[in-house]
């Protein structure tokens, strides 16, 4: 089975208004569909785009503001993914829930009711500044897809569960503020094809605000492949350029995934681990030494 898949990294642009945000978001979806994409991945906290609408709004309640953006985002989803026949991991944007408010990623199935998964795993910031909750599990989704979002990718027990759940392309919608986040999504991406040898597609949010929560962004959109034959050696099959907006397209062979994991040179996802690791042999109780004892010289070490 090929499926084709596009991935986007967006670049805010300063909204003066809703519908410029959804002309924004059509736009990506127009591109995807134009290509014949029949999944399409955005990124995490595109909403982030519609902030300049309440420019004088404290960076503590972007959360709640943006909160009511939600159903119009969820319906707009629905709507273009049963008239466009793709599949949209809608990235994400926030909800109010009864728990209190999630970042929340909506998927457009045509035909079907809107999938939600929500992002289980918060930063400190969205725990500290925004007070929002953590989301509950991961979704069952058609054509092998399953979605982690950001910050959950870092964490191998989620992607497992996906996998072992049918997942062949893990999509990961992500917003990174610097290099050094946007090296643990990435590097956790390519180390989550590597364990579970299947297809991950992160796709990146870009651009920036000039002020709190988004002085800044880094990052890029990439479809990953497994590190074994006959995918790439680097394992980015498709990237955009650091920084900047634009669309990925690849066409994924789930088949080759399914040979590679039978017959490759290794094979992480057959001879994974179903029982946790154990330690073996006697531990060892070694005194820390004290560096502010005296040496032979009567001087602090």
């Amino acid at each position: 089975m090929i499926l084709r898949v596009a991935a986007s990294a967006w670049k805010i642009r300063p909204a003066r208004g809703d519908s410029e945000y959804f002309g924004h978001f059509h736009d990506i979806v127009s591109f995807a569909h134009d290509e014949g994409a029949q999944v399409l991945v955005v990124p995490e906290l595109h909403v982030l785009e519609l902030l300049p609408l309440a420019r004088d709004l404290d960076a503590w309640k972007a959360a709640m503001y943006l909160a009511q953006y939600a159903e119009a985002i969820e319906g707009w989803i629905k709507r273009i993914s049963d008239s466009s026949g793709m599949v949209i991991v809608g990235g994400t944007h926030f909800k109010q829930t009864p728990d209190g408010i999630k970042n929340v990623c909506a998927i457009g199935v045509p035909g079907k009711e809107i999938v939600f998964n929500e992002k289980n795993k918060l930063t400190q910031y969205e725990r500290d500044t925004w007070d929002i909750r953590e989301g509950e599990g991961l979704a069952y989704l058609p054509y092998g897809l399953g979605v982690t979002v950001c910050y959950d990718s870092e964490f191998p027990e989620a992607a497992r569960a996906l996998a072992e759940s049918g997942t062949m392309v893990h999509c990961v919608p992500s917003w990174t503020d610097d290099q050094r986040g946007f090296q643990r999504v990435r590097w956790s991406c390519l180390a989550r094809a590597i364990e579970n040898q299947n297809f991950v597609v992160q796709s990146a949010l870009v651009g920036e605000l000039g002020y709190e929560p988004v002085p800044s962004t880094y990052g890029s959109t990439a479809i990953i492949a497994p590190s074994v034959e006959p995918f790439p050696v680097q394992s980015i099959i498709r990237e955009t350029p650091l920084n900047e907006e634009g669309v990925v397209i690849a066409d994924l062979d789930l088949d080759l995934v399914l040979q590679a994991r039978l017959t490759g040179e290794v094979r992480n996802w057959q001879d994974r681990s179903t029982t946790p690791w154990k330690m073996v042999g006697e531990s060892f109780e070694i005194e820390e030494p004290n560096l502010f004892s005296p040496n032979t010289n009567g001087e602090l070490n």
